[in-house]
């Protein structure tokens, strides 16, 4: 099994018309959930939304096992690539074969974290960075790529740093049960 940390950045939440500018993913130990490659960001400012979709198309219909996605509420990605997808006529993309396949989605621990409640659970993970989600779109307007670059860097690591930490602590929750 060969998990990968994946997130995207959007310049909005409307899957038909906000654009993805970014596309990220990395390699990690399946284990340990220790980074071993590097962050692969796939940057719409260096060519189109449709050439980066493109590029990260194969992991999408690999085999299931060959691209594990670990992110924080996948669904609204895979929402957003279906939308994007059919928008660029690259073919469909059936989220009831995402479903099959094996992912591990952190937004239900953070939420049990967070006394049950959505709201905030976003906020559980420590951020090193101080640019939040929403500020992503107005950078990108402004052509602060390298800022762009620094939020994804920095989000990828907590998310990492987080991810690690379950993986040693929520084990040990077995022996309550």
């Amino acid at each position: 099994m060969v998990e990968y940390y994946f997130d995207m950045e959007t310049i909005g939440l409307n899957f038909d018309k906000d654009e993805i500018i970014s596309i990220q993913f990395q390699k990690l130990n399946g284990y340990t959930g220790e980074p071993i490659d590097k962050l692969e960001i796939l940057k719409r400012w260096e060519s189109s939304e449709k050439e980066i979709i493109e590029t990260f198309l194969p992991n999408l219909h690999c085999r299931p096992f060959d691209f594990i996605f670990v992110g924080k509420n996948l669904l609204f990605d895979f929402c957003m690539l279906k939308h994007r997808i059919k928008h660029f006529n690259l073919g469909e993309l059936d989220l009831r074969h995402l479903y099959k396949r094996v992912s591990l989605d952190i937004k239900p621990i953070l939420v049990i974290m967070n006394k049950g409640s959505f709201k905030g659970y976003d906020k559980v993970i420590p951020k090193t960075n101080p640019i939040t989600n929403d500020q992503i779109p107005q950078l990108y307007r402004d052509k602060e790529f390298p800022k762009i670059i620094q939020y994804i860097i920095d989000e990828a690591n907590d998310f990492i740093k987080a991810y690690q930490t379950f993986k040693i602590e929520l084990p040990k929750l077995k022996s309550y049960l």
